[in-house]
């Protein structure tokens, strides 16, 4: 098994604060802005509290167009949803949300647990979050990563359990586009299955740079954070090297794939490999299993076809008369390629329209064929 999420490269809290801090400071100084200044017009703006600035400045991506994220946790308690107050001071736009410290040691609580957890359960609770807690998902993120103007990250000791639970909910995502690709694939799509071989790519990075304590919600950084990871080169473990060196090979060849004499050539078993190996070197399960849930009621249609009726979306299933594939007993992930073109193309459909689907399960032991 692999190293544990938690701190980037082995860095102490402290030494990852300092790290922050200093980019939080190279970037208030590109812009001109004195953090005594800021503290005080905050103040002024939206009232006592401690302010965390967040976002790219904390990691070091900022540009000279970045806007100023800030959130602000306050003792009193605060009722129903949040809107972010904006400010327009000297030409620089600043965004604040307020909290409560109840809420979040009622969020960190439920962090902790959810990271104590299996790995479907702890991805049921991440999904489920923004449904009913406030700071929600991304928030939090930010909270924990979030530097305060006095160059402080008061919240950081949270990180080992967020950066868990968010490189199995990235990891649960490119598991379930391997599925998509493994399908497309079978049902003889050439260019279907390389948008989701490219979510692959995307999702795995995602998956190991929180696995390595550097978690940041923003999809559009996910590329550019694992550059900086793979230059930098100190992976929590061999087998997570190797799985990095194999992503990016992939990466690198996936262009390729689109090209008209590529069509005919496999390519889901290799990014099923990547995803597999990348769930044994974060330590989260040694298998995979796929099933898929249908969302609705199966009824039959025209001759030689069904209707899958759901709340998420109808769809005409041609040349399905019974049941839906794989929604009896769970298949190895590695299997999904072995299904017949029709049975593939069945359920591609059924989980395009919402209709159905994918139940991803975790095991420590080899799946049996």
């Amino acid at each position: 098994m692999g190293a544990p999420p938690g701190f980037p490269h082995a860095l102490s809290p402290d030494d990852l604060a300092a790290r922050r801090h200093g980019h939080v400071s190279a970037f208030l100084s590109g812009r001109g802005l004195d953090p005594d200044w800021l503290s005080a017009l905050m103040r002024e703006r939206v009232g006592e509290g401690l302010l965390l600035l967040t976002s790219s400045p904390v990691h070091g991506l900022a540009n000279a167009t970045s806007d100023l994220d800030f959130i602000r946790i306050q003792r009193d308690p605060i009722e129903g949803p949040r809107i972010s107050t904006k400010i327009f001071e000297d030409g620089h736009h600043l965004e604040v949300v307020s909290f409560s410290e109840a809420e979040l040691a009622s969020n960190f609580a439920e962090l902790r647990r959810l990271a104590g957890l299996a790995p479907e359960a702890a991805v049921a609770g991440f999904r489920g979050w923004d449904k009913q807690r406030e700071p929600r998902r991304k928030q939090t993120e930010r909270i924990v990563n979030g530097i305060a103007l006095d160059g402080t990250a008061p919240f950081l000791d949270e990180l080992p359990g967020l950066a868990t639970v968010w490189s199995r909910a990235s990891l649960q995502v490119a598991l379930e586009q391997v599925a998509h690709t493994a399908l497309a694939e079978a049902a003889g799509e050439s260019r279907g299955r390389v948008g989701y071989a490219y979510n692959i790519l995307l999702h795995v990075m995602d998956a190991l740079l929180s696995h390595h304590g550097d978690v940041y919600t923003t999809r559009k950084w996910y590329a550019l954070r694992w550059s900086r990871l793979v230059a930098d080169g100190t992976w929590r473990s061999d087998r997570v090297a190797a799985v990095a060196a194999d992503l990016e090979r992939l990466r690198k060849e996936i262009a390729g794939t689109l090209a008209p004499s590529a069509a005919g050539q496999p390519l889901a078993a290799a990014y099923t490999q990547l995803a597999l190996d990348t769930v044994r070197a974060t330590g989260t399960a040694e298998a995979v299993t796929v099933r898929v849930e249908v969302t609705g009621t199966l009824r039959p249609f025209l001759p030689g076809a069904s209707l899958l009726v759901a709340p998420g979306g109808s769809v005409v299933l041609p040349g399905l008369t019974g049941d839906l594939p794989l929604t009896v007993d769970p298949v190895a992930l590695t299997d999904l390629g072995r299904l017949d073109a029709q049975d593939a193309a069945t359920l591609l459909r059924a989980l395009r329209s919402g209709a159905a689907r994918l139940d991803i399960g975790y095991r420590n032991e080899e799946v049996p064929a």
